[in-house]
């Protein structure tokens, strides 16, 4: 039911005509911007790296037109046993359990924080519930990441550039890298994630900085604090 409503609102929005889909890649590309992260190791780290791999094998395939939308459930589909997914780390709720899939809420993070920096129109996007890491493990800034459900909660953005673009990326068992090609230069934005400490909860508030050096609000964050 919940995929039907999302389909519906994709196609009264004009949404499902302006997705991005698989195509030949652009000639002359150069890779524009980059960002890497850390895969920390845990019980289920290689489950969550074969996982990483399906996912972006789909991703690279596709090529987003200037004023184009990728979606990462359009792209990806359901990932499920059938397709190859194996049981991964998710957090499900308020806490982290196993799931078929799990993982995959770090490319959903990657290709936000590189949408961000580029500059691009941040279409949908929701952040994890709970905030589970110290500081030294976080993969991503606290409010760059980008949680994605099946059918629930999908990371969305728009070509906002001239140019055709797509993702690229390489993964290992203990980094993932990933990249926006173009065959024009993008300048990056700085990002400023602004925290507030509550007794039970965080909030971080997302700031691109524009060309004038102002500080332009792009989203605000919630995350539960993990219980002792």
């Amino acid at each position: 039911m919940r995929i039907a409503q999302r389909n519906r609102a994709d196609y009264k929005s004009g949404l499902n005509k302006n997705f991005a889909q698989k195509a030949s890649k652009p000639v002359s590309e150069i890779e524009v911007l980059t960002i890497e992260q850390p895969i920390y190791y845990n019980p289920l780290a290689a489950n969550k790296v074969f996982n990483i791999e399906l996912a972006i094998k789909e991703i690279e395939q596709v090529v987003i037109q200037p004023g184009q939308v990728f979606s990462f459930w359009h792209t990806v589909g359901n990932p499920t046993q059938e397709k190859g997914y194996k049981t991964g780390r998710n957090i499900i709720g308020d806490s982290l359990k196993e799931d078929i899939g799990g993982g995959l809420c770090q490319v959903s993070g990657i290709i936000y924080h590189l949408a961000l920096t580029a500059g691009m129109e941040i279409v949908e996007r929701h952040n994890h519930t709970l905030d589970l890491y110290e500081e030294n493990k976080r993969y991503t800034p606290l409010g760059a990441d980008a949680t994605v459900v099946f059918g629930y909660k999908d990371i969305r953005f728009r070509n906002t550039t001239s140019s055709p673009i797509y993702l690229s990326f390489s993964v290992s068992e203990n980094n993932f890298i990933g990249t926006i090609c173009s065959q024009e230069s993008i300048v990056p934005f700085e990002l400023k994630f602004v925290r507030a400490e509550f007794e039970r909860y965080r909030t971080i508030e997302t700031y691109r900085i524009n060309e004038k050096g102002q500080s332009v609000l792009i989203n605000k964050s919630k995350y539960l604090l993990k219980r002792c």
